[in-house]
């Protein structure tokens, strides 16, 4: 290990060179021990042994790219083991690895799992606007339905979330797969109070088990312990291998107050041309960011037409005091997990492509494998979860995001350190983990239907005198077994409360004044959150955003805005926050697999049918309605990013019967005009961007 490490320390000190250079006759210079130390794609032509190379290792996928020696390796690995972990740098190329795997062996049914949408839009835009000639014999499929025949007979490739693959046991579709891969593996591990993560495990663990072969992706993991206990023990591979060197420098402050001015101090004297991210640990910072710095410097006068028609698009969708908007008209974006998808992508791509705009304000959405080509990152703080330690392998996974082959020889990260902050040593990013499916879990136990090893589990479907099925089928696959038990017990706490506000409600209805919904989702709010409510006044007003925005009419966010603060007075920053962050991940994901938990509660409670009827249809049903859970075709227009007001306008004029990404395409280009007039700005801009060879 040690001779590893000083292997890469020594191609550290090549890239330095490079890095100081634009002459051609000193990288020649450097070349033969440059391909000595496997920098053969910086070798190039210069000697014999290099031509030599790149000519055995040219990819089949990109005549342009020749892959280093640790791409071909893991090549091999992939190749010649069933089952494979790959732990690298971020600048590796294993991503390109598993897309070159997939063009030279061509299986048929192909699964790529990644975290997040955002992820899921980098990969595809990688498979269909890259490569889109190399991968055309393949249907591709971003969302996944029980009720559509895929022909497995032929050439598949499916990307999507995990959670996906587990909602409603979709993997059940697949018999079998040839090929799997999924990325950010580290998330695998272990967390008691996330439930995403046995979500993930769960779906690596009904996954793995018909696939043919597959692939874990991770950086900076040492070791993954009790592998040898799954039925298809994989092969472990690490390297330490990076064509490009980060640079980290510690400033230190004396007091927290000053992280914003020194963020700003340090801002202010990189070259404006450089593209830069800046890091918050939360939103809420990152807001304050804006509001306390940015705002302060000039308006862009004579902004670009593309970025003055998205400002006023958003000003009358949002709001015109949105954060996001003041940071635009100053040169500054902003990218984090609360903001609509399209909106990202937007500004990704503006990030990416726009010279003038190259600092991009960013939470640890970056964390999750967005790649961003960034030649320096302001860390402004450390923290990234109230109730989870910020490690070493964290930070090493943010100042892995600057630097970028042939682009960017060097990645400087700057940490502002307060006096409470950790230092950060990079030997410590590497960490051993162990997946939760290898674990003494009970919700792991659980799902293996291994029922005797799960007591505490198994004596609350006692309790509720119910069967395993029913908890299988209506709990056990959306939550884990502590979240379910403290929901439970919130309801039976706020049951009355619950009961009370549904009476109230329905009685309302038959006079000429009936009351606001709020009555019921208030107490469901409660039941919800009972661990987090600090203040009542804090909760109705939560609970009247969530009513605000469950709503057949598919309000904008402004008028939202303006129903809410007709009975609350509050901070408009703090309120479009809480806004945005509900409509586009709490009520879809978290609010709708709770709800829909404590109404199987309500239901074996005896509660009448009468009250269960009206949480059906006046809450889960609308967020059903409006989320595309019973439309497919929808739900792929919604998932690429397009705005929900213009997915019912799409899907009258192209229909929802076509197949795959590609055939979607197709069919949007062909009523092309017909549709572009009639969209919002940020849907034609994401049209437009995906129809872009």
């Amino acid at each position: 290990m040690q001779d590893s490490i000083s292997i890469q320390e020594k191609r550290e000190e090549y890239i330095r060179q490079l890095d100081k250079t634009s002459d051609n006759e000193v990288v020649k210079s450097l070349s033969e021990n440059l391909f000595a130390l496997d920098l053969t794609l910086y070798s190039s032509n210069y000697t014999f042994d290099s031509i030599l190379y790149n000519a055995f290792a040219a990819s089949s996928l990109d005549s342009d790219i020749s892959l280093h020696p640790s791409q071909m390796e893991i090549l091999e690995i992939i190749k010649n083991n069933s089952a494979s972990i790959i732990s690298a740098p971020t600048s590796f190329g294993k991503t390109f690895c598993i897309f070159e795997y997939i063009y030279r062996e061509k299986p048929n049914t192909v699964v790529l799992i990644v975290p997040t949408l955002a992820l899921i839009d980098e990969y595809k835009r990688k498979i269909i606007k890259t490569y889109k000639e190399e991968f055309s014999q393949y249907k591709i499929y971003t969302t996944i339905s029980k009720e559509k025949d895929y022909d497995f007979n032929k050439k598949n490739i499916f990307i999507l979330t995990h959670d996906k693959i587990v909602q409603d046991n979709t993997y059940e579709i697949f018999k079998s797969i040839d090929f799997l891969a999924i990325d950010e593996i580290y998330k695998l591990e272990k967390k008691e109070n996330d439930d995403r993560v046995l979500v993930l495990n769960m779906a690596y663990y009904y996954l793995s088990q018909i696939s043919e072969k597959y692939v874990l992706l991770a950086p900076f993991i040492d070791n993954v312990e009790n592998t040898d206990i799954l039925d298809k023990k994989p092969y472990f591979y690490k390297s330490d291998y990076s064509p490009v060197v980060n640079n980290v420098e510690e400033i230190g402050i004396i007091n927290d107050k000053y992280r914003f001015s020194e963020a700003n101090k340090i801002n202010q004297a990189l070259p404006p041309n450089e593209k830069t991210l800046i890091y918050f640990g939360t939103v809420y910072n990152l807001n304050k960011y804006i509001t306390d710095i940015i705002v302060n410097e000039p308006i862009i006068n004579n902004l670009e037409p593309e970025i003055g028609s998205f400002i006023n698009w958003a000003k009358d969708e949002i709001h015109e005091d949105w954060v996001l908007i003041k940071a635009l008209e100053r040169g500054y974006l902003v990218h984090n997990g609360q903001i609509p998808l399209g909106i990202r992508l937007f500004q990704l791509n503006t990030y990416e492509h726009n010279k003038s705009y190259n600092r991009l304000l960013c939470t640890s959405t970056l964390l999750e494998g967005v790649n961003t080509t960034a030649e320096n990152i302001i860390i402004v703080e450390p923290s990234r979860m109230y109730d989870e330690n910020f490690t070493a392998f964290d930070f090493f996974n943010l100042v892995g995001r600057t630097g970028r082959l042939f682009k960017h020889f060097i990645g400087n990260a700057y940490y502002i350190k307060g006096p409470d902050d950790c230092s950060y040593e990079r030997d410590d990013a590497k960490k051993t983990i162990e997946f939760e499916i290898t674990t003494d879990s009970e919700d792991i136990f659980f799902q293996k239907k291994e029922y005797d090893k799960c007591t505490q589990i198994m004596d609350f479907i006692k309790k509720l005198n119910i069967t395993v099925e029913d908890y299988s089928e209506y709990i056990g696959s959306k939550l884990r077994f502590n979240t379910v038990l403290t929901l439970f017990l919130s309801y039976l706490k706020h049951r009355d409360f619950l009961l009370t506000g549904i009476k109230a409600y329905i009685d309302s209805l038959q006079t000429d004044s009936p009351i606001s919904r709020t009555s019921i989702i208030k107490p469901l709010y409660y039941i919800c959150e009972d661990k987090y409510i600090r203040w009542d006044y804090t909760a109705s007003l939560d609970a009247a955003c969530i009513n605000s925005l469950i709503n057949r009419t598919r309000p904008k966010i402004k008028e939202c805005i303006h129903k809410v603060q007709k009975n609350f007075t509050t901070d408009i920053n703090s309120l479009i926050s809480k806004l945005i962050k509900y409509k586009n991940s709490y009520i879809e994901h978290q609010f709708y697999k709770k709800v829909s938990i404590i109404l199987f509660f309500m239901i074996n409670d005896n509660i009448c049918s009468e009250y269960t009827d009206l949480i059906k249809s006046e809450v889960l049903g609308i967020i059903d309605m409006l989320y595309y859970a019973n439309s497919p075709a929808k739900k792929l227009l919604y998932d690429m990013g397009i705005y929900e007001k213009d997915i019912d306008i799409i899907s009258n004029i192209i229909g929802e019967d076509f197949d795959d990404i590609n055939d979607l395409k197709n069919k949007i280009q062909e009523k092309r005009a017909l549709i572009i007039p009639r969209m919002s700005y940020i849907s034609k801009y994401v049209i437009e961007n995906q129809l872009q060879n």
